[in-house]
């Protein structure tokens, strides 16, 4: 081959072949495996591209934490949504229930006992009802019934005037001095 100015590897196929050499039109190739120029041209943007490089990595600062890249997991036929661990603890808490249900007292009842327990239930009720229907006839306490009106007949409206006196009857006067109201 000729060696030729215009026949060489311009800039785009030098980068072309250092990157992906194999992807070169395979005259291209040719050319750059003869002619020493192209050769020594491929070699100096490679040298070139690691100095670069070596600059790069000694210039940066380093990282601190260390940078880690998800890598993709290959897809299962049949992926679970938790893992065992969560799978069992389920499974654990399942049984727990499940035997604390069945040596409970209260599923070990037996009919016997339901009555027993309604029969109960009834005469509380029942009980309930008569102290109703008593504190109905008289709301007061049996300790406070003598000092009620009804246990004692004599006391009247006049007797209770007299224990507590209105105030409408009285005459009032304002004493501006002693800042209230007093009886005259």
């Amino acid at each position: 081959m000729s060696t030729d100015r215009e026949h060489h590897l311009d800039e785009n196929q030098l980068l072309w072949a250092v990157v992906e050499e194999a992807e070169l039109p395979l005259p291209l190739r040719e050319h750059l495996s003869a002619c020493p120029q192209c050769s020594a041209n491929k070699e100096m943007i490679e040298q070139d591209l690691v100095r670069m490089g070596q600059m790069a990595e000694r210039l940066s600062p380093s990282p601190r934490r260390r940078v880690s890249l998800p890598v993709e997991k290959a897809h299962r036929s049949i992926q679970w949504s938790w893992g065992w661990r969560a799978c069992m603890g389920a499974v654990a808490a399942t049984a727990l229930i499940l035997i604390i249900t069945w040596w409970s007292p209260t599923t070990r009842t037996t009919h016997r006992d339901n009555a027993n327990m309604l029969a109960l239930e009834m005469q509380e009720a029942e009980q309930l009802m008569t102290e109703v229907g008593r504190l109905v006839e008289n709301a007061l306490p049996y300790m406070y019934s003598d000092i009620s009106t009804e246990s004692n007949a004599t006391l009247d409206e006049e007797f209770m005037q007299f224990v507590i006196p209105s105030i409408e009857d009285e005459i009032l006067s304002y004493d501006l001095e002693k800042g209230g109201v007093w009886l005259c």
